[in-house]
């Protein structure tokens, strides 16, 4: 008799699929919150870096076993270039045109004569490797 008193139970978010990563990225830049600070945890591309420089491997294994890429960090203008370290030696392989999670660190003063864009010049991690997928309330 009193059914409409129950609560109903909250439906699940549906995620927003992207047909590639790239498709993803757009995404994030103009609708997702890009704003760079220490701790913020941003969607990134990871580009060729030999391509980029004219020459060497689009993405370096160190002998630890991490990875260092180059990538296009999300933001508002499409976009910044940082230099940036995987977090762990366990990951997959990073390819360019992968999405990843990229947190940011801090400045690195040493790199301010380096780049023109001073936001190049964060230190930070790759976290993991992202599917090009959105969900509301979790990422």
């Amino acid at each position: 008799m009193f059914d409409w008193l129950k609560k109903s139970k909250p439906t699940a978010a549906k995620p927003l699929y992207f047909k590639d990563a790239q498709a993803a990225f757009a995404y994030a830049c103009e609708f997702l919150q890009s704003e760079l600070s220490a701790g913020a945890v941003l969607p990134a591309l990871v580009l060729d870096a030999a391509a980029a420089i004219g020459g060497g491997v689009a993405v370096k294994r160190q002998p630890d076993g991490n990875q260092i890429a180059m990538l296009r960090v999300c933001s508002r203008d499409g976009g910044y270039v940082v230099i940036a370290s995987s977090a762990t030696p366990n990951g997959p392989s990073l390819q360019p045109g992968d999405l990843v999670a990229w947190q940011a660190g801090a400045p690195i003063a040493a790199m301010e004569s380096q780049f023109p864009d001073p936001r190049s010049c964060w230190g930070g991690l790759i976290l993991a490797k992202l599917l090009p997928e959105y969900t509301t309330g979790r990422g």
